[in-house]
């Protein structure tokens, strides 16, 4: 190959890449928190688990977005690992039907559902509309970049020296399996390593058998993304991970051991139309090769999903820390919403998890200011979403305990509470402004920010962290005590904003600072501001044990 066919190889990779992850990720728009649902409600066993797992990844074309959907489920023990095993191996036989799209060779046709993708996006009525054309012109993109891929490996054809390489790599097992492996790593796609084989073996350069080596390695590569999610993460998440892993892993070794035998070539060409010992039909027997795969490997090691569990288990000891919901409800037990009191209490523990989440905005927000984090920024996206999540399931419990209490006190209590709640979600949309304003306006500025703006950031940001660690204390028990400190700590953070705001728009009058970072100095305390008022009017709500007076609205407040 000469340069330009590296680049253009290279670039029909990099188009196929984008095409998929713009294809996923509008499909998980679309779907994400039905998805999200479903998998919550339908996998009370690992076998019910495996067609939830292949239907909802094959739907949303990304086995990476099941695992992390699935290891927030474990992580707040709506799901068990062992039911988890299932959707890992369903998402496995989920995965597949992308490289099932490549064999039908639609590719002579990639670029009509780009054109119909494109026209969709100049017409669009809606962001339903926006996104299935997204979806639609992914799609294209991706067979476009496969198209590219091909045609630079065509020559290849004719190399004996490229040829030699090619069949001596796929013809030894373990190099085959093990360049899978670390192929599919590296661009964390394992549809897209199954397409690069297809089209490797489609132009003559890899035999049949070779094609299953390298896709039995992506198998084991693909489970990088689980891994990755699981850095830094619970132990939960990284037994999640290990469970992948060996599901994948000794599946290779029985079926790799069968190919070598050839056991397995010899049953793939019989499920399949063409002679693949004639060369025909190539794209399609790998495509099979690649489902059956998964298919065969869930059946057999679907038994022992327990025994796979608890291995995990014992490879990986449980954390010490607790780690953080990130958006789904650790404490709604529906089987206790008859009693009323107690149910009111896992609601009040969730408004908690809501606070911690929005405490957490506020540090990852002001890390990726510090440190210029972009990893960090892009996460508040995250945090945001994870509490508006929390809030609408807090609404749905508590409109749940609403229908199913006679108790007065309670249902004068219900009002008060989702107001509570709205609350919260709105300190998370001021967290995301916050971000916003940080790692996103300050950067744009000619000039960075002077030391006395960046100092009022630190004090305002101090004092915020010190108020909400208060309100989450103080929704425990409703303590007395931690009323007046967190309504003392709110007027401390009145008195800076005002006295500061004061002091930098008299510095921006005067000409003695950079305009641009004075005004998005007073655009950050600002919403600082606002953040603290907030919190305050759910002190206030609790103070008044979350009941509305006919005489004083705890949460009217002319600043809130």
């Amino acid at each position: 190959m000469n340069i330009l066919q590296i680049i253009n190889f290279v670039g029909g990779l990099a188009l196929f890449l984008f095409g998929m992850n713009k294809m996923s990720d509008n499909l998980q728009s679309v779907a994400g928190s039905e998805m999200r649902r479903i998998l919550k409600m339908l996998t009370d066993t690992p076998l019910k688990g495996v067609f939830v797992g292949l239907g909802v990844t094959a739907l949303i074309q990304s086995s990476s977005a099941t695992t992390v959907m699935m290891i927030g489920l474990v992580n707040t023990g709506i799901m068990t690992l062992s039911q988890a095993v299932g959707v890992v191996m369903g998402a496995n036989i989920g995965t597949t039907v992308t490289a099932q799209l490549i064999a039908f060779n639609i590719g002579h046709y990639a670029y009509v559902f780009i054109i119909a993708g494109v026209t969709l996006l100049f017409i669009r009525k809606s962001r339903t509309m926006e996104r299935w054309s997204q979806i639609i012109i992914g799609f294209g993109l991706l067979f476009v970049g496969l198209n590219v891929m091909s045609a630079a490996v065509s020559p290849l054809k004719d190399s004996v020296i490229a040829h030699n390489i090619m069949v001596k790599l796929s013809s030894n097992p373990i190099l085959g399996i093990l360049a899978g492996t670390i192929f599919t790593m590296l661009i964390q796609s394992s549809s897209a390593s199954v397409g690069i084989v297809i089209v490797l073996a489609a132009n003559g350069l890899i035999p049949f058998e070779g094609a299953l080596y390298l896709v039995f390695g992506d198998n084991i590569g693909t489970t990088i993304t689980a891994w990755l999610a699981g850095i830094g993460s619970n132990a939960t998440a990284r037994r999640v991970a290990m469970v992948h892993t060996m599901f994948n892993l000794f599946g290779t070794i029985l079926f790799g051991l069968l190919t070598y035998l050839g056991f397995y070539t010899i049953l793939i060409n019989r499920l399949t139309p063409g002679d693949i010992f004639a060369g025909e039909n190539i794209a399609r027997h790998i495509a099979n090769g690649h489902t059956f795969f998964n298919v065969f490997n869930t059946i057999i090691f679907l038994p022992f999903a327990g025994l796979l569990a608890k291995a995990a288990i014992r490879i990986i000891p449980p954390d010490k820390v607790d780690t953080l919901s990130l958006g789904e409800p650790k404490h709604l037990n529906y089987m206790v919403i008859g009693n009323s009191d107690l149910a009111i209490g896992q609601a009040m523990k969730e408004m908690r998890e809501m606070l911690r989440l929005v405490r957490l905005g506020l540090v990852v927000s002001y890390e990726a200011f510090k440190d210029k984090n972009y990893r960090k920024q892009v996460r508040i996206s995250r945090i945001e979403a994870a509490i508006d999540h929390l809030q609408r399931e807090v609404t749905l419990y508590l409109v749940a305990v609403n229908e199913k209490t006679n108790a007065d006190d309670i249902i004068q209590k219900i009002p008060a509470l989702l107001h509570s709640v709205n609350d919260i979600e709105k300190i998370g949309d001021f967290t995301e402004e916050v971000n916003r304003i940080l790692n996103y306006q300050v950067p744009t500025q000619k000039q960075p920010l002077c030391h006395d703006f960046i100092a009022m950031i630190d004090d305002l940001h101090e004092k915020m962290i010190i108020m909400l660690d208060l309100s989450i204390d103080y929704l425990e028990e409703l303590k007395v005590d931690y009323t007046y400190k967190i309504i003392e700590m709110e007027g401390r953070i009145n008195q800076a904003h005002r006295s500061q705001r004061e002091h930098v728009l008299s510095l921006i009058q005067n000409g003695e600072c950079d305009a641009a970072g004075g005004l998005n100095t007073i655009d950050y305390l600002d919403e600082v501001e606002i953040i603290a008022d907030k919190l305050k009017n759910l002190v206030k709500a609790g103070s008044h044990n979350f009941i509305y007076s006919h005489d004083h609205d705890p949460m009217d407040e002319p600043n809130s």
